[in-house]
């Protein structure tokens, strides 16, 4: 047959990549040109200016497909689909995917927000709705592939003021919604194990959830705004222990409240206790940085000696400590080095204490 044109070998290109897998420039050719028949001589055929023109053809289909944000090209020149290239082809019946359509002058149809994005939105309410608000509460909230920014670096990138963000922030409602799409994401992302952040956006959307690039941390945090508990402390241990197999910033990692990786490592040993910690925000006392839950005399704990915080906390610098209004607490602080070095001295020390204050109320 004859070479196949640039708009015949563009869906063909993406179905090459629907299963998530990356390939290689090489091995798509070879694919395309299999799957197109092409004798040797199709193949050798070469353009007016000298390019091979199969070669030259899926060049450009590639290119178009990458324009549109529904292909990725990794380190190697190695090529996936993205979660966006999925949503494209479910619709390929009703989009069509050749040069000429029109999306303003680019010709690139466009893919709106899938049901989780969708819901996510309305269960936050007004605030949410307007695009620019959109765009800082997803950089504060990590609702795109590269996870988490502080309060200062969202400043940074919108033009906004940190007390506007914070403000921003704070508006949004939380708990309570009805959002059947974020409930089936969240049970989907407890329940796998995940390479990476595109590995776990490319099965939501296989799914149908989600057709932009949604990082881990991302849906965690959809959980502690929504209300769903359960489903945060589950999605933060997921975080913690996947985060090693992510060639991400680990700081864009690190869930919200935390404010370092060492709190959420103290936290998760204290939950495996049988305890309920408590990650406490702003106002705190004696800038602690966990609460223990639950025990007859309230224990807080500081976790000191961190070479790295995500920088929030400067922006409570004017906050002052509030003491307890009535009643004894305990406070302790927590160094990481002696975690490191003698982690099993500190954690036996911990636990004394902690059943001193309170029995613990399960076994664990």
């Amino acid at each position: 047959m004859a070479v196949p044109s640039i708009d015949e070998i563009t869906l063909p290109l993406l179905e090459e990549l629907a299963d998530g897998q990356e390939r290689s420039t090489r091995e798509l050719w070879e694919r395309l040109a299999l799957r197109f028949s092409l004798t040797a001589g199709d193949l050798a055929g070469r353009s007016a200016d000298g390019r091979h023109l199969f070669g030259a053809r899926v060049r450009a289909a590639r290119e178009r497909l990458r324009e549109r944000g529904w292909l990725e090209c990794l380190p190697g020149f190695r090529w996936r689909i993205t979660a966006a290239g999925i949503q494209a082809l479910s619709a390929s019946s009703r989009l069509e995917l050749s040069h000429g359509q029109s999306d303003g002058a680019r010709g690139l149809p466009h893919i709106g927000p899938g049901p989780f994005e969708m819901e996510v939105r309305a269960a936050l309410g007004p605030a949410a709705q307007a695009a620019s608000d959109w765009l800082a509460l997803s950089l504060l909230s990590g609702w795109n592939i590269e996870g988490i920014v502080s309060f200062d670096e969202a400043s940074r990138l919108t033009g906004r003021p940190i007390s506007e963000l914070l403000a921003l922030d704070s508006a949004c409602e939380r708990g309570g919604a009805q959002t059947p799409a974020v409930d089936r994401t969240l049970e989907f992302t407890c329940s796998h194990a995940w390479r990476d952040a595109r590995e776990l956006a490319f099965h939501l959307a296989q799914l149908g959830l989600v057709w932009t690039s949604m990082n881990p941390v991302g849906i965690c945090e959809v959980a502690r705004r929504l209300g769903r508990e359960a489903y945060w402390h589950d999605l933060v241990r997921v975080v913690a222990t996947s985060r090693g197999k992510n060639a991400y910033n680990d700081a864009r990692l690190l869930p919200r409240p935390f404010e370092n990786w060492f709190e959420v490592e103290v936290f998760l040993f204290l939950e495996d206790l049988g305890c309920h910690p408590t990650v406490l925000e702003q106002r705190n006392v004696h800038g602690a940085d966990l609460m223990v839950d639950g025990l007859e005399t309230p224990l807080f704990i500081k976790c000191g000696g961190v070479a790295w915080r995500r920088g929030d906390r400067s922006l409570r610098e004017d906050d002052r400590p509030e003491a307890l209004g009535t009643g004894a607490y305990r406070i302790v602080r927590i160094m990481e080095s002696e975690w490191r070095v003698h982690a099993l001295r500190v954690q036996v020390a911990l636990r004394s204490l902690i059943e001193e204050l309170g029995p613990l109320r399960s076994a664990g």
